[in-house]
């Protein structure tokens, strides 16, 4: 199966669609511009054999620890092992006989990771793009000239998985938000940053996970089998040797760990961490400022001060009684904030008092126009539109729900404009608003009708509450292809956040 487009970010008059581990551009007709690819080495060429190829896009496996060597149970599998190297049969892929002395560690074949594009957002300006890949736990940074051509100007590993990404009202800095709970700082454009060798910039980063340690030896005697003063000062002093050991190599481990470019950990939460959105206001004394909002997985949304005072917590907007997947700040009204997870409502609030103004029901809104005996949904995209016509539009996606949710902003409230369904088409992955104020919504024709074939489809707007809806054929197809197992693994993933319990 060919990836879908399952990321959309608009900039200026050109929109950006990540597929799989590239990002394509279009212009507002759809047209293709360019194509940005991961830059990973061609493992082979006409001119080269096969076999120097699976060579270069191989590593070879950290070496074997120091010290005594574990004791373990022969088993049936080493005594046929054993049997096959004795009789000098050829038992792997490389023809080395592989016995009781041909166990040689195996090359760990790096073709295997997939650093898919999970995170994709643009500068206000349109002047940079940034990117996050998972496997790798990169962040991207790109030029963009305006005319939709990516120059990559850095590409830094983060201690942790990149969950979801934002930028500061200044536009200055990256705000990268990861399950385990951090949220951590980083320069939009580092002033100094170590650079890696082409062959190894092109290859996945592992500088976040470094190898193990070394085990340093243990002693076998202990106080009670040793009896002599000699053999007890000996004892007590293999004892401090081996401390002092394991606590240099905790410090070595540490260091590795963290990355050689600029970041500062602004805060953490104690649950998975799901979602991330800067928000400005003014503060008591009039002065401009902004706040930082995050959802995690045990229904909080916990509003926090900007930089240099991310500790400080301002309180939580309290309400949800299951995961929260999506935040969304209002656009032209930054004091209101929705925000949409595993609950059958997406929440309007006034986040800045901590304040529910009202709820949208979305599960019977679907119910009610596509699938009557839906009994729960996970909100997977959740963004807010400022029209031309000075109207808001906030537009729901459910994982796995072949229907677009549209609502408008009537002062305090989210008024229902119309459900869209698209089950002959496929299920929605992304939305986004082009300068003529009509919506694209990306589309997995892989779970629609056999002869579904628009990737993109555009909702027109014709009336107050009415959008007509237009096909986008004519795109590129794309070359990365996954297996069904891989594709749900990569684009459906938010229902995963609902707890264990919830499904007794």
């Amino acid at each position: 199966m060919i990836i879908p487009y399952h990321l959309l970010q608009a900039s200026g008059s050109v929109i950006f669609a990540a597929q799989g581990v590239d990002i394509l551009s279009f212009n507002t007709s759809m047209e293709h511009l360019s194509t940005w690819k991961y830059p990973v080495k061609a493992t082979e060429t006409p001119s080269e054999p096969a076999a120097d190829a699976e060579a270069s896009a191989t590593v070879e496996a950290p070496p074997t620890p120091e010290g005594p060597p574990a004791k373990r149970r022969r088993t049936e599998n080493d005594e046929k092992e054993a049997h096959a190297g004795d009789a000098g049969t050829p038992n792997s892929t490389n023809g080395q006989k592989k016995g009781r002395f041909h166990n040689k560690p195996q090359p760990v074949n790096l073709s295997n990771e997939k650093p898919f594009i999970n995170c994709l957002l643009a500068t206000a300006n349109g002047s940079h793009v940034i990117a996050a890949t998972g496997s790798d736990k990169t962040i991207w940074v790109f030029e963009h000239d305006g005319s939709g051509n990516l120059k990559q100007l850095s590409q830094r590993a983060m201690p942790k998985r990149p969950c979801s990404l934002t930028l500061t009202t200044d536009q200055k800095k990256i705000l990268s938000a990861d399950k385990f709970g951090d949220v951590y700082a980083l320069p939009l454009l580092p002033s100094a940053e170590p650079t890696l060798p082409p062959t190894v910039q092109s290859l996945p980063s592992r500088s976040a996970t470094p190898a193990s340690a070394p085990i340093p030896f243990k002693p076998q005697a202990n106080d009670k089998t040793v009896h002599t003063k000699r053999n007890l000062k000996a004892l007590e002093n293999q004892k401090i040797s081996m401390e002092l050991s394991l606590k240099a190599a905790a410090e070595r481990s540490a260091e590795e760990s963290q990355p050689a470019f600029e970041h500062t950990l602004l805060l953490g939460h104690v649950s998975m961490l799901t979602a991330i959105t800067v928000a400005p206001g003014i503060g008591a004394t009039g002065e401009k400022r902004e706040w930082i909002i995050t959802a995690d997985r045990d229904e909080h949304v916990r509003i926090s001060r900007g930089i240099p005072q991310a500790y400080f917590i301002e309180g939580f907007c309290l309400g949800h009684e299951d995961f929260v997947s999506r935040l969304c700040v209002v656009p032209g009204r930054e004091e209101l904030l929705v925000s949409g997870g595993g609950d059958d409502d997406v929440f309007l609030w006034r986040w800045k008092e901590k304040q529910l103004l009202g709820r949208a029901n979305i599960l019977e809104e679907i119910k009610n126009t596509i699938e009557p005996e839906l009994t729960k949904i996970a909100v997977s995209r959740l963004k807010g539109f400022s029209l031309a016509s000075g109207e808001t539009v906030v537009a729901v996606i459910c994982e796995k729900i072949p229907a677009v949710v549209l609502f408008t902003l009537v002062e305090d409230t989210l008024k229902h404009t119309a459900t869209y369904s698209l089950k002959e088409q496929g299920v929605p992955l992304d939305v986004e608003l082009l300068p003529n104020d009509n919506l694209l919504v990306s589309i997995d024709t892989t779970e629609g009708k056999p002869d579904a074939a628009a990737p993109f489809l555009v909702l027109t707007r014709n009336g107050p509450d009415s959008w007509d809806q237009k096909p986008v054929v004519d795109v590129p197809a794309g070359e990365t292809e996954l297996n069904g197992e891989e594709m749900q693994k990569l684009l459906y993933t938010t229902e995963s956040l609902r707890k264990m319990s919830d499904f007794d």
